[in-house]
């Protein structure tokens, strides 16, 4: 029976595991095992749903995982998710990390559940409750598999409340393999020359930004997405400007570096954006004077705040 691919102990903890990543793991730690976590459940229970959904064999439950999972993980997924973003129901958010892949060694597991479905099956006395308990399970897996955390963290949020939190966290100082990498907490684009561009800055042992994601907090969109980046400049950076406007609030950002002897990290984190081209009405941080600046950066000593990054900050109240 087909309720059996959804009501059964493997497909359930999978799903809690992905909701509970999602939600809760990836906002507290933020770290590589948090960033592959929700991929290597979402493909543990995929063939599960797919054989329930469209009531299709084990193996091609497996091979339309494979397929849907590397297309979802490829550039050519995006028309789709700009398309349903722009519906604003809610947003989905990926991030392009062929990396991700590594999740598929689930599937010999997915397999192993299926050809013995039997075993991990909830049996539930009544076919009354066993529909509503499927339903449930279906609903809720749907929502796991497109909504993304930031929208439900976030919601209540406002750019000022944003502001409020400029520079609380230090800037990202590490270590890539050889190479060394320096990820500011603020910029300004205000059209004077310095820190207009929120940039990362890397010595000549990064030889690539394999992915530069930034997205609003409050709505969860996608606002900046860069792939590939092999010139490590201003040019590649973020301007702030999203739909023809700049506006002073604090943007997330997930971003994957490789260095020259093939080491990958990935780095989650928030930098604020104020733009001081006119006053912001806005109370000054208490952390503001912890800013740390794209201009604060040489390729020789790395970060340096006693580099006058030339910024007043004087639009605050």
């Amino acid at each position: 029976m087909r309720y059996k691919n959804l009501l059964n102990y493997a497909f359930i903890v999978g799903l809690i595991v992905l909701v509970l990543n999602d939600h809760v793991l990836k906002e507290a730690f933020g770290n590589w095992y948090t960033g592959k976590l929700s991929d290597f459940a979402g493909v543990f229970i995929l063939p599960m749903f797919i054989k329930f959904l469209f009531s299709t064999s084990t193996r091609k439950s497996i091979v339309a995982t494979v397929l849907f999972f590397a297309f979802w993980k490829s550039p050519f997924s995006q028309f789709i998710i700009d398309n349903f973003n722009s519906i604003g129901l809610f947003s989905i958010n990926r991030v392009i990390d062929y990396t991700d892949l590594i999740a598929f060694m689930m599937l010999p597991l997915s397999l192993l559940v299926l050809d013995n479905i039997e075993k991990f099956e909830i049996k539930l006395n009544y076919p009354t409750t066993q529909r509503l308990a499927t339903n449930l399970l279906l609903f809720f897996s749907v929502i796991a598999f497109v909504a993304t955390s930031q929208d439900e963290d976030f919601e209540d949020l406002d750019p000022s409340v944003l502001v409020a939190n400029c520079c609380f966290n230090n800037p990202v100082i590490a270590e890539v393999g050889a190479g060394n990498i320096y990820i500011p907490t603020i910029f300004t684009p205000d059209g004077n020359g310095l820190n207009d561009v929120f940039q990362i800055s890397a010595d000549d042992n990064i030889a690539r930004i394999d992915t530069f994601l930034v997205t609003d907090q409050i709505t969860g969109n996608i606002v900046f997405n860069k792939i590939n980046i092999t010139e490590i400049t201003a040019d590649n950076g973020f301007d702030g400007l999203v739909s023809d406007t700049i506006i002073a609030t604090q943007y997330l950002y997930q971003i994957i570096v490789t260095s020259t002897d093939s080491v990958r990290q990935q780095f989650f984190g928030a930098v604020c954006c104020i733009p001081c081209q006119e006053a912001l009405n806005l109370p000054s941080p208490d952390s503001i004077g912890n800013c740390a600046y794209p201009i604060q950066y040489d390729m020789i000593n790395g970060y340096d705040d006693t580099i006058d990054p030339g910024e007043d900050l004087d639009c605050f109240n």
